[in-house]
Protein backbone atom coordinates (compact mmCIF):
# COMPACT_ATOMS: atom_id res chain seq x y z
CA UNK A 1 0.00 0.00 0.00
CA UNK A 2 1.40 3.34 -1.02
CA UNK A 3 1.84 6.06 1.59
CA UNK A 4 -0.87 8.11 -0.07
CA UNK A 5 -3.34 5.19 0.05
CA UNK A 6 -2.55 4.51 3.70
CA UNK A 7 -3.18 8.12 4.56
CA UNK A 8 -6.49 8.09 2.72
CA UNK A 9 -7.60 4.89 4.55
CA UNK A 10 -6.70 6.33 7.93
CA UNK A 11 -8.68 9.47 7.17
CA UNK A 12 -11.79 7.46 6.26
CA UNK A 13 -11.73 5.15 9.39
CA UNK A 14 -13.91 6.42 12.23
CA UNK A 15 -12.17 6.91 15.56
CA UNK A 16 -12.44 4.08 18.08
CA UNK A 17 -15.33 4.38 20.58
CA UNK A 18 -14.29 5.22 24.10
CA UNK A 19 -14.29 2.40 26.61
CA UNK A 20 -17.70 1.83 28.23
CA UNK A 21 -18.01 3.31 31.71
CA UNK A 22 -20.11 1.20 34.08
CA UNK A 23 -23.35 2.96 35.07
CA UNK A 24 -24.08 3.04 38.79
CA UNK A 25 -27.70 2.29 39.52
CA UNK A 26 -28.92 4.09 42.57
CA UNK A 27 -30.35 1.76 45.17
CA UNK A 28 -33.84 2.53 46.37
CA UNK A 29 -33.77 4.43 49.59
CA UNK A 30 -34.74 2.32 52.60
CA UNK A 31 -38.16 2.88 54.10
CA UNK A 32 -36.55 4.45 57.16
CA UNK A 33 -35.17 7.33 55.12
CA UNK A 34 -38.51 7.78 53.36
CA UNK A 35 -40.42 7.82 56.64
CA UNK A 36 -40.15 11.54 57.48
CA UNK A 37 -41.19 12.52 53.95
CA UNK A 38 -44.14 10.12 54.17
CA UNK A 39 -45.21 11.65 57.49
CA UNK A 40 -45.17 15.15 55.95
CA UNK A 41 -47.13 13.89 52.94
CA UNK A 42 -49.85 12.26 55.07
CA UNK A 43 -50.24 15.29 57.30
CA UNK A 44 -50.59 17.43 54.17
CA UNK A 45 -53.00 15.01 52.46
CA UNK A 46 -54.86 12.74 54.96
CA UNK A 47 -56.34 10.70 52.10
CA UNK A 48 -52.90 9.01 51.85
CA UNK A 49 -53.63 7.15 55.10
CA UNK A 50 -56.28 4.45 54.88
CA UNK A 51 -57.29 1.54 57.08
CA UNK A 52 -57.89 -2.18 56.79
CA UNK A 53 -59.55 -4.54 59.27
CA UNK A 54 -58.47 -8.01 60.39
CA UNK A 55 -60.81 -10.45 62.16
CA UNK A 56 -60.22 -11.61 65.72
CA UNK A 57 -61.70 -15.08 66.12
CA UNK A 58 -63.45 -16.69 69.07
CA UNK A 59 -61.89 -20.16 68.96
CA UNK A 60 -64.62 -21.78 71.06
CA UNK A 61 -67.54 -20.46 69.02
CA UNK A 62 -65.81 -20.67 65.66
CA UNK A 63 -66.95 -17.13 64.84
CA UNK A 64 -65.53 -13.65 64.42
CA UNK A 65 -65.58 -11.89 67.80
CA UNK A 66 -64.11 -8.57 66.73
CA UNK A 67 -61.99 -6.64 64.25
CA UNK A 68 -58.69 -4.84 64.63
CA UNK A 69 -58.34 -1.64 62.61
CA UNK A 70 -54.92 -1.39 60.96
CA UNK A 71 -53.45 1.77 59.43
CA UNK A 72 -52.47 1.41 55.77
CA UNK A 73 -50.35 4.16 54.12
CA UNK A 74 -50.85 4.66 50.39
CA UNK A 75 -48.53 2.44 48.36
CA UNK A 76 -47.10 5.51 46.60
CA UNK A 77 -45.45 6.55 49.86
CA UNK A 78 -43.26 3.46 49.80
CA UNK A 79 -43.51 2.82 53.55
CA UNK A 80 -45.47 0.50 55.76
CA UNK A 81 -47.41 1.54 58.87
CA UNK A 82 -44.56 0.63 61.27
CA UNK A 83 -42.09 2.83 59.34
CA UNK A 84 -44.61 5.66 59.04
CA UNK A 85 -45.49 5.85 62.73
CA UNK A 86 -41.92 5.04 63.74
CA UNK A 87 -40.68 8.08 61.81
CA UNK A 88 -43.01 10.29 63.87
CA UNK A 89 -42.00 8.98 67.28
CA UNK A 90 -39.24 11.57 67.68
CA UNK A 91 -41.87 14.32 67.32
CA UNK A 92 -44.77 13.74 69.68
CA UNK A 93 -46.85 16.39 67.94
CA UNK A 94 -46.59 14.59 64.57
CA UNK A 95 -47.26 11.28 66.32
CA UNK A 96 -50.46 12.69 67.77
CA UNK A 97 -51.62 14.11 64.44
CA UNK A 98 -51.05 10.77 62.70
CA UNK A 99 -53.07 9.00 65.39
CA UNK A 100 -55.93 11.45 65.00
CA UNK A 101 -56.07 10.77 61.25
CA UNK A 102 -56.00 6.99 61.78
CA UNK A 103 -58.70 7.20 64.46
CA UNK A 104 -60.93 9.31 62.23
CA UNK A 105 -60.69 6.67 59.53
CA UNK A 106 -61.55 3.98 62.10
CA UNK A 107 -64.47 6.02 63.40
CA UNK A 108 -66.09 5.96 59.97
CA UNK A 109 -66.30 2.15 60.24
CA UNK A 110 -68.02 2.03 63.59
CA UNK A 111 -71.60 2.49 62.39
CA UNK A 112 -71.36 -0.53 60.09
CA UNK A 113 -69.64 -2.84 62.61
CA UNK A 114 -71.32 -6.27 62.49
CA UNK A 115 -73.55 -7.10 65.44
CA UNK A 116 -72.01 -8.79 68.48
CA UNK A 117 -68.45 -7.84 67.53
CA UNK A 118 -66.02 -5.34 68.98
CA UNK A 119 -63.66 -2.88 67.31
CA UNK A 120 -60.00 -2.58 68.31
CA UNK A 121 -58.06 0.62 67.58
CA UNK A 122 -54.30 0.95 68.03
CA UNK A 123 -52.70 3.74 70.02
CA UNK A 124 -49.06 4.34 70.95
CA UNK A 125 -48.66 4.61 74.77
CA UNK A 126 -47.31 8.15 74.49
CA UNK A 127 -50.08 9.23 72.12
CA UNK A 128 -52.95 8.25 74.41
CA UNK A 129 -51.86 10.92 76.87
CA UNK A 130 -52.03 13.67 74.22
CA UNK A 131 -55.08 15.96 74.41
CA UNK A 132 -55.71 15.83 70.63
CA UNK A 133 -55.78 12.02 70.58
CA UNK A 134 -57.93 11.78 73.67
CA UNK A 135 -60.34 14.39 72.32
CA UNK A 136 -60.73 12.39 69.10
CA UNK A 137 -61.52 9.19 70.96
CA UNK A 138 -63.93 10.80 73.40
CA UNK A 139 -65.58 12.55 70.47
CA UNK A 140 -66.88 9.18 69.35
CA UNK A 141 -69.44 9.29 72.14
CA UNK A 142 -70.01 6.23 74.36
CA UNK A 143 -67.17 3.77 73.70
CA UNK A 144 -68.95 0.52 74.50
CA UNK A 145 -67.73 -2.16 72.09
CA UNK A 146 -64.44 -0.31 71.45
CA UNK A 147 -61.09 -1.72 72.60
CA UNK A 148 -58.14 0.70 72.83
CA UNK A 149 -55.01 -1.36 72.18
CA UNK A 150 -51.73 0.01 73.51
CA UNK A 151 -49.07 -0.82 70.95
CA UNK A 152 -45.45 -1.73 71.37
CA UNK A 153 -43.66 1.56 71.66
CA UNK A 154 -41.70 3.86 73.89
CA UNK A 155 -43.29 3.90 77.32
CA UNK A 156 -43.61 7.48 78.57
CA UNK A 157 -41.21 8.47 81.33
CA UNK A 158 -44.03 10.37 82.99
CA UNK A 159 -46.95 7.94 82.91
CA UNK A 160 -49.48 10.33 84.46
CA UNK A 161 -50.92 11.53 81.10
CA UNK A 162 -51.21 7.90 79.97
CA UNK A 163 -53.02 6.91 83.16
CA UNK A 164 -55.37 9.89 82.77
CA UNK A 165 -56.06 8.83 79.18
CA UNK A 166 -56.77 5.26 80.26
CA UNK A 167 -59.15 6.46 82.97
CA UNK A 168 -60.96 8.68 80.48
CA UNK A 169 -61.52 6.05 77.79
CA UNK A 170 -62.54 3.34 80.25
CA UNK A 171 -64.97 5.75 81.92
CA UNK A 172 -66.46 6.31 78.46
CA UNK A 173 -66.99 2.55 78.11
CA UNK A 174 -63.90 1.34 76.25
CA UNK A 175 -61.87 -1.70 77.20
CA UNK A 176 -58.07 -1.62 77.12
CA UNK A 177 -55.79 -4.16 75.46
CA UNK A 178 -52.03 -4.54 75.82
CA UNK A 179 -50.11 -5.66 72.74
CA UNK A 180 -47.04 -7.92 72.52
CA UNK A 181 -47.27 -9.30 76.05
CA UNK A 182 -44.37 -11.70 76.42
CA UNK A 183 -41.96 -9.54 74.42
CA UNK A 184 -39.20 -7.51 76.00
CA UNK A 185 -41.14 -4.24 76.15
CA UNK A 186 -44.34 -5.43 77.82
CA UNK A 187 -42.90 -6.22 81.23
CA UNK A 188 -44.89 -7.28 84.25
CA UNK A 189 -44.84 -3.74 85.58
CA UNK A 190 -46.69 -2.47 82.49
CA UNK A 191 -49.27 -5.27 82.67
CA UNK A 192 -49.92 -4.51 86.32
CA UNK A 193 -50.06 -0.77 85.66
CA UNK A 194 -52.51 -0.98 82.76
CA UNK A 195 -54.66 -3.88 84.06
CA UNK A 196 -55.87 -4.65 80.53
CA UNK A 197 -59.12 -6.42 79.73
CA UNK A 198 -57.46 -8.05 76.70
CA UNK A 199 -53.91 -9.42 76.60
CA UNK A 200 -52.43 -10.01 73.14
CA UNK A 201 -49.65 -12.59 73.16
CA UNK A 202 -46.47 -11.61 71.34
CA UNK A 203 -46.30 -13.22 67.91
CA UNK A 204 -42.77 -14.38 68.68
CA UNK A 205 -44.26 -16.77 71.24
CA UNK A 206 -47.01 -17.77 68.84
CA UNK A 207 -44.41 -18.69 66.22
CA UNK A 208 -43.04 -21.44 68.45
CA UNK A 209 -46.39 -23.09 69.16
CA UNK A 210 -46.67 -26.61 67.82
CA UNK A 211 -42.91 -27.16 67.71
CA UNK A 212 -41.39 -25.71 70.89
CA UNK A 213 -42.66 -26.85 74.33
CA UNK A 214 -41.05 -23.77 75.91
CA UNK A 215 -43.24 -21.51 73.78
CA UNK A 216 -46.35 -23.35 74.97
CA UNK A 217 -45.19 -22.96 78.57
CA UNK A 218 -44.71 -19.22 78.00
CA UNK A 219 -48.19 -18.82 76.50
CA UNK A 220 -49.64 -20.77 79.42
CA UNK A 221 -47.84 -18.43 81.83
CA UNK A 222 -49.28 -15.37 80.08
CA UNK A 223 -52.71 -16.96 80.38
CA UNK A 224 -52.31 -17.54 84.08
CA UNK A 225 -51.29 -13.90 84.53
CA UNK A 226 -54.31 -12.79 82.50
CA UNK A 227 -56.59 -14.98 84.60
CA UNK A 228 -55.69 -13.06 87.73
CA UNK A 229 -56.73 -9.84 85.96
CA UNK A 230 -59.96 -11.26 84.53
CA UNK A 231 -58.50 -10.53 81.10
CA UNK A 232 -59.11 -12.28 77.81
CA UNK A 233 -56.12 -13.67 75.91
CA UNK A 234 -55.64 -13.27 72.16
CA UNK A 235 -52.94 -15.16 70.27
CA UNK A 236 -51.55 -13.04 67.42
CA UNK A 237 -49.66 -14.20 64.35
CA UNK A 238 -51.49 -17.49 63.81
CA UNK A 239 -50.34 -18.61 60.37
CA UNK A 240 -50.04 -22.40 60.63
CA UNK A 241 -52.62 -25.06 61.54
CA UNK A 242 -50.38 -26.44 64.30
CA UNK A 243 -50.39 -23.03 65.99
CA UNK A 244 -54.18 -23.03 66.00
CA UNK A 245 -54.24 -26.60 67.31
CA UNK A 246 -51.90 -25.57 70.13
CA UNK A 247 -54.10 -22.57 70.92
CA UNK A 248 -57.10 -24.89 71.17
CA UNK A 249 -55.16 -27.32 73.35
CA UNK A 250 -54.10 -24.48 75.66
CA UNK A 251 -57.67 -23.17 75.54
CA UNK A 252 -56.70 -19.70 74.36
CA UNK A 253 -60.09 -18.06 73.71
CA UNK A 254 -59.17 -15.61 70.92
CA UNK A 255 -56.84 -15.88 67.94
CA UNK A 256 -55.78 -13.65 65.06
CA UNK A 257 -53.55 -14.14 62.03
CA UNK A 258 -53.33 -14.82 58.30
CA UNK A 259 -54.58 -18.39 58.77
CA UNK A 260 -57.86 -17.02 60.13
CA UNK A 261 -58.23 -13.97 57.95
CA UNK A 262 -56.01 -11.39 56.29
CA UNK A 263 -56.52 -7.64 56.68
CA UNK A 264 -58.98 -6.29 54.15
CA UNK A 265 -61.92 -4.00 53.58
CA UNK A 266 -64.73 -3.99 56.08
CA UNK A 267 -65.90 -6.59 56.93
CA UNK A 268 -64.12 -9.86 56.09
CA UNK A 269 -66.13 -12.97 57.02
CA UNK A 270 -63.73 -15.94 56.71
CA UNK A 271 -65.01 -19.51 56.52
CA UNK A 272 -63.78 -20.78 59.87
CA UNK A 273 -65.56 -24.13 60.00
CA UNK A 274 -62.81 -26.31 58.49
CA UNK A 275 -60.13 -24.65 60.62
CA UNK A 276 -61.90 -24.45 63.97
CA UNK A 277 -63.88 -27.67 64.11
CA UNK A 278 -61.29 -29.40 66.26
CA UNK A 279 -60.74 -26.26 68.29
CA UNK A 280 -64.42 -26.01 69.16
CA UNK A 281 -64.44 -29.60 70.40
CA UNK A 282 -61.43 -29.02 72.60
CA UNK A 283 -62.60 -25.77 74.13
CA UNK A 284 -66.35 -26.07 74.46
CA UNK A 285 -67.21 -29.73 74.94
CA UNK A 286 -69.02 -29.07 78.19
CA UNK A 287 -65.90 -27.70 79.91
CA UNK A 288 -66.55 -23.98 79.58
CA UNK A 289 -68.76 -21.87 81.82
CA UNK A 290 -70.99 -20.93 78.89
CA UNK A 291 -71.98 -24.60 78.50
CA UNK A 292 -73.83 -24.42 81.84
CA UNK A 293 -75.02 -20.82 81.59
CA UNK A 294 -78.57 -19.57 81.39
CA UNK A 295 -79.81 -16.52 79.47
CA UNK A 296 -80.06 -13.64 81.96
CA UNK A 297 -83.38 -11.93 82.42
CA UNK A 298 -83.67 -8.16 82.36
CA UNK A 299 -84.61 -8.06 86.03
CA UNK A 300 -81.75 -10.29 87.15
CA UNK A 301 -78.90 -8.01 86.14
CA UNK A 302 -78.05 -4.43 86.97
CA UNK A 303 -75.94 -2.93 84.17
CA UNK A 304 -73.93 0.22 83.75
CA UNK A 305 -74.44 2.78 81.00
CA UNK A 306 -72.38 0.65 78.62
CA UNK A 307 -74.37 -2.56 79.18
CA UNK A 308 -71.81 -4.25 81.41
CA UNK A 309 -72.91 -6.16 84.51
CA UNK A 310 -72.61 -4.36 87.83
CA UNK A 311 -74.75 -6.53 90.09
CA UNK A 312 -76.93 -9.63 90.15
CA UNK A 313 -80.33 -8.97 91.73
CA UNK A 314 -82.19 -11.80 93.48
CA UNK A 315 -85.51 -11.63 95.37
CA UNK A 316 -85.57 -12.57 99.04
CA UNK A 317 -88.43 -14.77 100.37
CA UNK A 318 -90.37 -11.63 101.30
CA UNK A 319 -89.91 -10.25 97.78
CA UNK A 320 -87.22 -7.72 98.75
CA UNK A 321 -84.51 -7.52 96.06
CA UNK A 322 -81.01 -8.48 97.21
CA UNK A 323 -78.10 -7.00 95.30
CA UNK A 324 -74.86 -8.99 94.81
CA UNK A 325 -71.76 -7.48 93.12
CA UNK A 326 -71.33 -9.15 89.75
CA UNK A 327 -68.59 -11.76 89.47
CA UNK A 328 -67.73 -12.20 85.81
CA UNK A 329 -66.36 -15.15 83.86
CA UNK A 330 -65.22 -15.66 80.32
CA UNK A 331 -67.15 -18.11 78.18
CA UNK A 332 -64.30 -20.62 78.37
CA UNK A 333 -63.59 -20.45 82.12
CA UNK A 334 -63.39 -23.94 83.59
CA UNK A 335 -66.25 -24.70 85.99
CA UNK A 336 -63.81 -25.86 88.68
CA UNK A 337 -61.99 -22.52 88.50
CA UNK A 338 -65.26 -20.61 88.60
CA UNK A 339 -66.56 -22.62 91.56
CA UNK A 340 -63.35 -22.02 93.50
CA UNK A 341 -63.65 -18.27 92.98
CA UNK A 342 -67.36 -18.27 93.81
CA UNK A 343 -66.75 -20.02 97.13
CA UNK A 344 -64.07 -17.45 98.03
CA UNK A 345 -66.68 -14.67 98.10
CA UNK A 346 -68.22 -13.30 101.28
CA UNK A 347 -70.85 -15.68 102.70
CA UNK A 348 -73.75 -13.35 101.88
CA UNK A 349 -72.75 -13.32 98.19
CA UNK A 350 -71.35 -16.85 97.87
CA UNK A 351 -74.33 -18.46 96.15
CA UNK A 352 -75.29 -15.63 93.81
CA UNK A 353 -75.15 -16.60 90.10
CA UNK A 354 -71.98 -15.79 88.21
CA UNK A 355 -72.11 -13.70 85.02
CA UNK A 356 -70.56 -14.94 81.77
CA UNK A 357 -69.37 -12.05 79.59
CA UNK A 358 -68.11 -11.75 76.05
CA UNK A 359 -64.84 -10.13 74.97
CA UNK A 360 -66.59 -6.75 74.92
CA UNK A 361 -67.56 -7.10 78.59
CA UNK A 362 -71.29 -7.48 78.00
CA UNK A 363 -73.22 -10.37 79.62
CA UNK A 364 -74.10 -13.46 77.61
CA UNK A 365 -75.28 -15.77 80.41
CA UNK A 366 -75.75 -16.49 84.12
CA UNK A 367 -74.36 -19.56 85.90
CA UNK A 368 -76.17 -20.64 89.08
CA UNK A 369 -73.71 -21.95 91.65
CA UNK A 370 -75.60 -25.23 92.18
CA UNK A 371 -75.51 -25.91 88.42
CA UNK A 372 -71.80 -25.06 88.46
CA UNK A 373 -71.14 -27.49 91.33
CA UNK A 374 -73.05 -30.27 89.53
CA UNK A 375 -70.99 -29.68 86.39
CA UNK A 376 -67.75 -29.90 88.37
CA UNK A 377 -68.89 -33.17 89.98
CA UNK A 378 -69.39 -34.71 86.54
CA UNK A 379 -65.98 -33.69 85.19
CA UNK A 380 -62.94 -35.95 85.04
CA UNK A 381 -59.62 -34.67 86.38
CA UNK A 382 -58.38 -31.76 84.28
CA UNK A 383 -54.93 -30.83 83.03
CA UNK A 384 -52.97 -27.63 83.58
CA UNK A 385 -54.68 -24.31 84.17
CA UNK A 386 -56.18 -22.81 81.04
CA UNK A 387 -55.10 -19.64 79.33
CA UNK A 388 -58.47 -17.94 79.60
CA UNK A 389 -59.55 -15.53 82.32
CA UNK A 390 -60.96 -16.97 85.50
CA UNK A 391 -63.71 -15.32 87.47
CA UNK A 392 -63.47 -11.64 88.13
Amino acid sequence: MTPAAAAALAASTPPAAPAAVPVRRSRPRPARSRGPAAVRAVLHDPSLLGVAVQPIVDVARGAVAGYEVLARPDERLGVGPAALFGAARHDVGCLGELHVLALRAARSLRDSLPADTFLTVNVDPRALGLPVVLAELLGWGPLGGVVVELLEGEWPEDARPLRAGLDAVTSAGALVALDDVGSAWAGLAHVLEVRPALVKVDRGLADGLGRDPAAEAAVRAVGELAATLDAWVCLEGVERPEQLAAAARLRVPLAQGYLLGRPGRAWPQPDLGPLLGAGRQRTSSGLGALAVAEVPGELELERDAHGRPVAVVQPMPDGTPWRHPAMTLSAATRPQDALHRAMARLPRHRFAPLVVTGPDGRPVGLVPVDVLAAAVARLPAQGPAATHPAAG
